[in-house]
Protein backbone atom coordinates (compact mmCIF):
# COMPACT_ATOMS: atom_id res chain seq x y z
CA UNK A 1 0.00 0.00 0.00
CA UNK A 2 1.68 3.40 -1.09
CA UNK A 3 2.10 5.77 1.65
CA UNK A 4 0.80 9.55 0.38
CA UNK A 5 3.03 10.52 3.87
CA UNK A 6 5.86 13.09 3.52
CA UNK A 7 8.65 11.29 5.84
CA UNK A 8 8.36 8.43 3.14
CA UNK A 9 9.40 10.47 0.76
CA UNK A 10 12.34 10.26 -0.86
CA UNK A 11 13.15 13.47 -2.57
CA UNK A 12 16.72 12.48 -3.66
CA UNK A 13 14.30 10.92 -6.50
CA UNK A 14 12.13 14.14 -6.93
CA UNK A 15 15.16 16.53 -6.54
CA UNK A 16 18.45 16.88 -8.62
CA UNK A 17 20.73 17.21 -6.10
CA UNK A 18 24.20 18.98 -7.37
CA UNK A 19 27.21 17.48 -7.49
CA UNK A 20 29.86 18.89 -5.67
CA UNK A 21 33.44 18.49 -7.04
CA UNK A 22 35.37 18.07 -3.82
CA UNK A 23 39.12 18.02 -5.66
CA UNK A 24 38.09 21.64 -6.33
CA UNK A 25 37.31 22.58 -2.98
CA UNK A 26 40.36 20.56 -1.90
CA UNK A 27 42.51 22.51 -4.48
CA UNK A 28 41.03 25.80 -3.12
CA UNK A 29 41.86 25.36 0.19
CA UNK A 30 45.20 23.77 -0.57
CA UNK A 31 45.80 27.34 -2.41
CA UNK A 32 44.53 29.32 0.49
CA UNK A 33 47.30 27.34 2.80
CA UNK A 34 49.92 28.44 0.44
CA UNK A 35 48.97 31.80 0.07
CA UNK A 36 48.99 32.10 3.76
CA UNK A 37 52.06 30.09 4.30
CA UNK A 38 53.66 32.72 1.63
CA UNK A 39 52.21 36.10 3.23
CA UNK A 40 53.54 34.59 6.99
CA UNK A 41 57.03 34.41 5.24
CA UNK A 42 56.49 37.95 3.98
CA UNK A 43 55.59 39.31 7.17
CA UNK A 44 58.26 37.66 9.45
CA UNK A 45 61.08 38.62 6.79
CA UNK A 46 59.25 42.47 7.29
CA UNK A 47 59.36 41.85 11.00
CA UNK A 48 63.38 40.67 10.51
CA UNK A 49 64.17 43.78 8.54
CA UNK A 50 62.19 45.99 10.97
CA UNK A 51 64.47 44.63 13.97
CA UNK A 52 67.12 45.12 12.37
CA UNK A 53 66.92 48.64 11.34
CA UNK A 54 65.39 49.38 14.74
CA UNK A 55 68.86 48.29 15.95
CA UNK A 56 71.20 50.31 13.50
CA UNK A 57 68.85 53.45 14.56
CA UNK A 58 69.01 52.73 18.25
CA UNK A 59 73.00 51.76 17.75
CA UNK A 60 73.10 55.15 15.95
CA UNK A 61 71.41 57.24 18.17
CA UNK A 62 73.62 55.86 20.95
CA UNK A 63 76.35 57.67 19.78
CA UNK A 64 74.69 60.35 18.73
CA UNK A 65 73.79 61.09 22.25
CA UNK A 66 76.67 60.03 24.03
CA UNK A 67 78.76 62.79 21.32
CA UNK A 68 76.60 65.23 22.42
CA UNK A 69 76.66 64.36 26.15
CA UNK A 70 80.37 64.04 26.13
CA UNK A 71 81.07 67.41 24.11
CA UNK A 72 79.37 69.59 26.85
CA UNK A 73 82.49 69.75 28.97
CA UNK A 74 84.70 71.44 26.37
CA UNK A 75 82.95 74.73 26.11
CA UNK A 76 84.13 78.08 27.55
CA UNK A 77 80.98 79.63 28.49
CA UNK A 78 77.51 78.44 29.46
CA UNK A 79 75.70 80.85 26.45
CA UNK A 80 78.24 78.78 24.14
CA UNK A 81 76.76 75.38 25.74
CA UNK A 82 73.83 75.80 25.33
CA UNK A 83 73.49 77.27 21.72
CA UNK A 84 75.71 74.35 20.73
CA UNK A 85 73.94 71.56 22.77
CA UNK A 86 70.64 73.41 21.20
CA UNK A 87 71.79 72.45 18.14
CA UNK A 88 73.04 69.48 18.60
CA UNK A 89 69.82 68.10 20.22
CA UNK A 90 67.50 69.56 17.67
CA UNK A 91 69.77 67.40 15.06
CA UNK A 92 69.63 64.08 17.30
CA UNK A 93 65.52 65.03 17.42
CA UNK A 94 65.48 65.62 13.24
CA UNK A 95 67.20 62.18 13.04
CA UNK A 96 64.96 60.42 15.47
CA UNK A 97 61.98 61.56 13.30
CA UNK A 98 63.77 60.44 10.29
CA UNK A 99 63.82 57.09 11.74
CA UNK A 100 60.56 57.20 13.05
CA UNK A 101 59.19 57.74 9.49
CA UNK A 102 61.36 55.36 7.75
CA UNK A 103 60.08 52.09 10.41
CA UNK A 104 56.72 53.39 9.94
CA UNK A 105 57.16 52.94 6.34
CA UNK A 106 59.12 49.91 6.43
CA UNK A 107 56.42 48.17 8.51
CA UNK A 108 53.45 49.67 6.28
CA UNK A 109 55.64 48.52 3.31
CA UNK A 110 55.70 44.61 4.95
CA UNK A 111 52.06 44.85 5.48
CA UNK A 112 51.10 46.15 2.63
CA UNK A 113 53.26 43.37 0.58
CA UNK A 114 51.47 40.12 3.15
CA UNK A 115 47.86 41.71 2.60
CA UNK A 116 48.76 42.13 -1.27
CA UNK A 117 48.84 38.17 -1.27
CA UNK A 118 45.42 37.72 0.76
CA UNK A 119 43.87 39.99 -1.21
CA UNK A 120 44.63 38.16 -4.35
CA UNK A 121 44.24 34.66 -3.05
CA UNK A 122 40.54 35.55 -1.97
CA UNK A 123 39.66 36.90 -4.87
CA UNK A 124 40.79 33.78 -6.94
CA UNK A 125 39.08 31.42 -4.24
CA UNK A 126 36.12 33.78 -5.00
CA UNK A 127 36.51 32.80 -8.54
CA UNK A 128 36.95 28.72 -7.99
CA UNK A 129 33.97 28.63 -6.03
CA UNK A 130 32.61 28.51 -9.62
CA UNK A 131 33.64 25.04 -10.40
CA UNK A 132 32.72 23.09 -7.20
CA UNK A 133 29.18 22.17 -8.94
CA UNK A 134 29.96 19.61 -11.61
CA UNK A 135 27.24 20.07 -14.20
CA UNK A 136 24.25 17.82 -14.24
CA UNK A 137 23.64 15.97 -17.40
CA UNK A 138 20.62 16.35 -18.92
CA UNK A 139 19.82 13.03 -20.11
CA UNK A 140 19.62 12.29 -16.41
CA UNK A 141 17.44 14.72 -15.81
CA UNK A 142 14.57 13.41 -18.02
Amino acid sequence: MPSNSFFDTDFTKTMRMPSVDVQAIYATQRKNLEALTEAGKMAFGGSQELAKKQAEIFHKSFEEFSEAGTSTTSYSSLEDATVKNAKAFKDVYQNALSNIWDLSDLASKSSTRSLGIINKRVAEAFDEVQGYFKPTSTKAAS
